[in-house]
Parts: structure tokens; sequence; C-alpha cells
């Protein structure tokens, strides 16, 4: 039923194993979290150097040695709300080498969004020990998010749904060698649970077989035959009767590590640098592939042969699956001045080593071919500026700003990551409850930079492709709503 062509037709390409999609409901750039603080979040994340709270155990933990003696504790709530929508221009399926002209599989101006609102905690500890040393533990979220599109939008041979859910267990310890300087080290345990879900072309392997089966018939003698079993072909070709999909869940535990400096040269200015490494994981689950009832037998026959030799097997059974990702390293460098008793002045830039992130390649343990998805990250950026204002003895107000470059290229945008440059504008505010108690909130507004995508299933161009050779494309308008709360505790 099948040729080298029709079956690289039938094999979807899978996008990330529910991990790149990462970043779209909330502010940071590539797939970093990016809200792990509310104190933060009221500055949009410039005041890594205030080392006011235990959140800093995020930001900086070795700002840890500059709070009370005893312990602390900060917990975070945040609400985030992202209005995400796809306008198609125009998505198609193609079954190269057939001869069929491709097909659309959309309306030219329809749109679909895809976003819901997600609540997300976090919660820091640290105990000081003296005025040289103390500990802390960060319990946080550092990646996520949850993308459902409509089953039937012009993307969903791309992607329909995609979900990621991580957390972070990162103890560290801090230490000042002198008056003037804290320095910290700490372990990053990672936890990853991901879920994929994705629409599978089988028109295209049933259009292929009849084809094949045309050809055949030419060669043989019966031109009525080829004709016919050609025009049953280019009907079949693209009806969304004959979809099946494929799901894919895995997880994994990973480890990495921080390191963190904070130097305060002069009373009420400090400079402060955290280095967090990447986390290397091997996600590991199940794929599950399911096949339309309407497919005849001899079709379904080739899609479950086994095992795949380039031609006419192309094993669509269930089985084993695992996708290796590295997560990148960031380095933050960040500065806080106190102006004069009432107003403070707060800077951070960071980078992430995005880079790293070529491919993504997922194995199966059954005998198909690994599927590729072009990613080719560049590096990001993040600038971030704020002050804050004591209005009086219990309130605090703050504000911030920041600029944020995203690692994703406009040739590889997709949908589960359709990313782009954001800018942050941030309020916030501290309210002491009593001597030992005290609230934070914030409030930030992110718009993304509307981005156009042109997202086509061909795996990186290497071959025996494992793709469905469908073209996402249209334009994404994003911004989100993003309001924090914080308790902070002295005890």
């Amino acid at each position: 039923m099948s040729n080298p062509r029709s079956a690289g037709a039938l094999r979807p390409l899978l996008a990330a194993l529910a991990l790149l999609p990462l970043a779209l409901t909330v502010e940071a750039a590539g797939y970093r979290f990016g809200t792990q603080s509310a104190a933060a979040e009221g500055t949009a994340n410039a005041n890594g150097a205030e080392a006011a709270d235990a959140s800093t155990l995020f930001a900086n933990p070795a700002g840890i040695t500059r709070l009370s003696p005893g312990w602390n504790f900060s917990g975070v709530l945040d609400y985030l709300d992202a209005k995400a929508r796809f306008t198609d221009a125009g998505s198609t399926i193609s079954l190269p080498g057939s001869g069929l002209a491709p097909r659309a599989i959309s309306t030219v101006g329809d749109t679909v969004d895809f976003t819901k609102p997600v609540v997300v905690p976090h919660a820091y500890l640290s105990y000081r020990d003296s005025d040289t040393l103390a500990y802390g533990l960060g319990v946080f979220v550092p990646w996520g998010t949850k993308l459902n599109y409509r089953p039937d939008w012009g993307g969903r041979y791309n992607l329909q749904k995609v979900e990621l859910q991580s957390l972070s267990l990162n103890p560290n310890i801090a230490f000042k060698p002198r008056a003037d300087l804290s320095l910290a080290a700490g372990l990053n345990l990672e936890y990853m649970d991901g879920k994929l879900r994705r629409a599978v072309p089988y028109a295209s392997v049933y259009a292929a077989g009849l084809l094949n089966a045309a050809h055949q018939a030419a060669a043989g003698g019966a031109p009525g035959l080829a004709l016919q079993l050609q025009q049953q072909a280019a009907q079949i070709f693209g009806d969304p009767a004959y979809d099946g999909s494929i799901a894919i869940k895995g997880k994994d535990w990973g480890i990495g590590f921080n390191l963190a400096l904070l130097w305060e040269p002069v009373a009420g200015t400090r400079l402060g640098a955290t280095y967090r490494s990447g986390v290397s994981h091997k996600l590991k689950g199940s794929a599950d592939w399911t096949q339309p009832a309407n497919l005849p037998a001899n079709v379904l026959a080739a899609i479950t042969a086994s095992p795949y030799n380039g031609v006419s097997a192309l094993d669509h059974n269930d089985s084993d699956a695992s996708l290796s990702v590295h997560t990148p390293e960031t380095l933050s460098l960040h500065g806080f001045h106190q102006v004069t008793s009432t107003i403070a002045v707060m800077a951070d830039f960071t980078w992430t080593r995005d880079s790293r992130l070529k491919q993504l390649r997922i194995d199966f343990a059954n005998s198909t071919a690994d599927s590729i998805t072009a990613e080719h990250w560049k590096d990001s950026s993040k600038v971030s500026v704020g002050a804050q204002w004591r209005v009086m003895p219990t309130l605090l107000l703050r504000t911030g700003f920041s600029k944020d470059r995203s690692p994703v290229p406009s040739n590889t945008r997709s949908p589960a990551l359709p990313d782009a440059h954001r800018t942050w504008y941030a309020l916030g505010a501290n309210w002491a409850l009593t001597d030992s108690a005290s609230v934070d909130f914030s409030f930030g507004h992110v718009k993304l930079k509307d981005a156009a995508m042109e997202a086509t299933d061909d795996g990186d161009g290497e071959t025996p492709c494992n793709c469905a050779y469908s073209t996402a494309r249209g334009n994404y308008t994003t911004k989100a709503t993003i309001v924090g709360v914080q308790f902070n505790y002295k005890f």
C-alpha cells in the first residue's frame, strides 16, 4: 500500500514532548516560567539585589544572609491570565511526490483561542543561624504551560494539546566571608511531567496507497482503473474524516546547581550575580496511537506493520517513548541602590543560553523512525528596571518595566511555542501587617509582539522523515495579566 514517500506522509512529526511549549501563558521568554515571587513581580523582576524576604532564594540565594535572625517564610500565589489568539492565513497539507496539489485544511481568517487562566504556587523557607551563616529551601515552578487548541484548527497536525508541569526543590547554603560579601551555593532537584496530543492525517496514507495501486494498474495495462484510483486518491487526500491521533506522556527527575553572590560596597548599594545551571532530562513515558475506524483493513495493516524498513512498514503501534532535553543555564546580574531613606532604584540583566536547543528528537521504542522538530533557538536576554517608594512605615509601593527578547527564530516558530519579544509593565506593594508579618501584591501587564508563523512538519530535512507535511500558517496576538500575592512571616 505504500512507498517511501507515503511512509513519510503518515508518520506525523511530534512536537516537543510536552516540554518546550512553555512560556506563552507567562511573561518569561523561551520556556522559563518567570513568576516565582510577587515581591519581584512588582518590579518586573528587577529586584534581585534587594533581598527583602525569603523569596530571594530564587533571584539571589546569597541574600538570605541579610534577613532577620531565625526563620523567614514566604508563600506565593500567582494568577496568570493569557489572551492568546491565532488567526489562520491558509494552513495546508501536502503529499510530496504524489502529484497532488497541497490541500487547504483550514479557513483563511479562522481564529482560535487556546489558553486559560492558571494559578501557580511557590514557597520559600530560610534560617539565619548567625551573622555569617544561613540556610534555605525554595520550592517553585521553573517551567510550565497548558495550551489547548481547538481539535479542528489549521495546525492540528502540528499540535492539539500540550501540558507541562514542573517542580524544583532548591536547598541552599549562604555565608559571609566578610561583612560586605555574601556567597551562596545550592542544588536544584527538578521534576518534569509532560503530555502532548496531535492529530495524524491518515488520509495521506490512504491516498498514497491508492496512487501506488494506480501506478501498478497503469503498468499492468489497465488505464481506466488507474484513472479511477487516482480520482479516488484526490478525493480522499486532505479529508479530516480520516484523522487519527497520537498522545504522548513522559516524566523525569534531573539535578542541577546554582551559585550566587551579593556585595555591598557601601551602605545602601548592593550588586549581585546568580548562575543557575541547566538540568539534563530524559522524559520517559508512552506513545499512544489511535487510527480512525473508517480506514480499510489493508491500509490499517500497512500502518501497524513492523518492522519499519523505509518502504512498507510504519509501525504505528503503541510503545514507550523518550525525549532528551537539557534546560538552559542562566546568568543574572543585578543592582540595588537606596537613593534616599524612602526611595530605591534597581535593575537586572539576565542572559539565557537557549542556543543549546537545535532540535527536539523523540525516540520510539518500536521500529518507527525518530520524530524530529526543528527549533534552532538563539540565546536570549532580559533587561528589567524598577523603583520603590516607602510611603509610610507600613506601606511600600513598587513599579517596574522589562524588555524580554525571545529565543525563538521567526522561521522555526511553532504552535507549541509561538513565542515573541515581549514588554512587561508592573506595579506592586508591600503592606506590613505586624512587625513579623507582611503581604506583597503585584500586578503586571505583558504584551508580546505580534508574530507570524509558517510551521511545516518536514523533519528538519532529515530522512526517513517522521512527518505529516502539514503547514500551519497564520499570525499570533498575545497579551497577559499577572496578579501575585505573597505572605511573608518571620519567627
